[in-house]
């Protein structure tokens, strides 16, 4: 669990942040008023990051900043005044970057530069420069915001990294390089990883004319010219990420139903559609619908069947987490389960349905059982309407029996022996 230290002597300051902390922080939280305290707290615990006030009254000559960054722990500073003095004391001394308390927005931004922070780590950087000493510099500057850094001598050794790792969601190239230059691995790079999946940075110390243009207009997000001051590098490199994960965001969005947080039909036919473009798939689809769900709503309006299937929601997730769930319809929901058999689905999923008839439904206090039925297929097929069409085959017979039950649809190989247990 990530765990954030904050140091601030302002009570109001304080309360400030901590507000702001609990609305965009999902992190551990500890506060302290000194140095004193921070000493103690630092002492007993490992912290993610740090945001400390530059002047406590116990430590006017920044020595909590000292501290911290003593203990390895990479720090944002909060500084009622900057001068030049004060500016450059800082950056020497190793702090991630430090904002300016002017005003309720800028403890606001700090707060969101942490949390920008703290989404950096475990996210992979990959830095392409021939460059030795550039290499150590950027590694350095990269891995106090939290990245995990690699590098590479040249674009054709940064290509073969990006082609085998697609957990690299930054890549901070130079123009100059032997084998392959800067533009020629963007191009490469841009063939198969897009914008909304890879932050590219292009790097220069050539004052050739047009070079930022030519850099953007072949893939790369941005460019930084050498040399190039560290906060320029910082705030371009959060700027960047950024705007990857805020398209990340409205991707998911879009891609989720808005009641239960399922994916949504959608998400699943795209899924679906590409899996299968390359031949059947070693996997079974589970079509799940909720009997007599009609009376249900009849009976508790339409926010007592909404809070029904977030409740169901939440125990297909619980159940089958590691697949692919899916709400298809108001009351139907898919379950797409790699890897089984036709006859092992079929057990796994009538175990689910024998499960779910026992789980007790709560609205607004008042509780209810619900039941299911399922019809499962094998996705052995082309396309995804003969997936969809032989599990709704499999549904309608489950129904038929007299609902709550588990149907596997017939397979091209044989033919699936079915039994309905209820």
């Amino acid at each position: 669990m990530q765990r954030v230290l904050i140091v601030e002597d302002s009570k109001v300051v304080q309360q400030i942040l901590r507000h702001l902390a609990a609305q965009h922080l999902n992190v551990e939280l500890d506060f302290a008023w000194s140095l004193k305290e921070s000493k103690a707290l630092l002492k007993s615990n490992r912290y993610t990051l740090a945001l400390v006030d530059l002047t406590l009254p116990d430590a006017m000559d920044a020595e909590v900043v000292q501290l911290t960054l003593s203990q390895n722990v990479p720090t944002v500073v909060l500084t009622s005044k900057i001068d030049e003095y004060s500016r450059q004391q800082m950056l020497e001394m190793g702090v991630v970057d430090y904002v300016i308390k002017d005003n309720r927005d800028s403890y606001l931004y700090a707060i969101k530069l942490v949390s920008r922070l703290l989404r950096n780590q475990g996210c992979k950087a990959l830095i392409a420069d021939d460059s030795m000493i550039s290499r150590a510099v950027m590694r350095q500057m990269l891995e106090k915001q939290l990245f995990t850094v690699f590098e590479a001598q040249d674009g054709e050794q940064a290509l073969t990294m990006l082609k085998s790792d697609h957990e690299i969601k930054l890549l901070l190239t130079d123009y100059a390089m032997p084998t392959m230059d800067g533009f020629e691995l963007v191009k490469a790079v841009r063939n198969f990883r897009g914008r909304d999946d890879l932050v590219i940075v292009g790097l220069s110390g050539a004052g050739t004319h047009g070079l930022s243009a030519k850099f953007i207009k072949y893939g790369a997000n941005d460019f930084l010219m050498k040399p190039f001051m560290n906060e320029e590098f910082h705030c371009r490199v959060m700027q960047t990420m950024e705007q990857l994960n805020l398209i990340a965001e409205i991707k998911d969005y879009a891609h989720r139903d808005y009641l239960t947080g399922l994916y949504n039909r959608r998400y699943f036919c795209q899924h679906m559609d590409k899996s299968l473009k390359n031949g059947p798939i070693s996997s079974c689809l589970a079509l799940l619908d909720l009997d007599l769900f009609k009376e249900i709503n009849d009976k508790y309006g339409h926010l007592g069947g909404d809070s029904v299937l977030t409740q169901v929601a939440e125990l297909l997730n619980q159940s089958f987490g590691d697949c692919l769930v899916s709400r298809v319809g108001g009351e139907e929901f898919a379950v797409l389960l790699p890897g089984e058999s036709i006859d092992e689905a079929r057990a796994i999923f009538d175990n689910f349905r024998s499960r779910f008839a026992d789980n007790i439904f709560y609205i607004e206090g008042e509780a209810l059982n619900c039941t299911l039925s399922i019809g499962i297929a094998k996705c052995e097929y082309a396309t995804l309407s003969e997936v969809m069409r032989h599990a709704d085959q499999a549904l309608y017979r489950a129904k038929a029996q007299g609902r709550n039950c588990a149907m596997a649809a017939c397979t091209k190989s044989h033919q699936v022996t079915e039994k309905c247990t209820t």
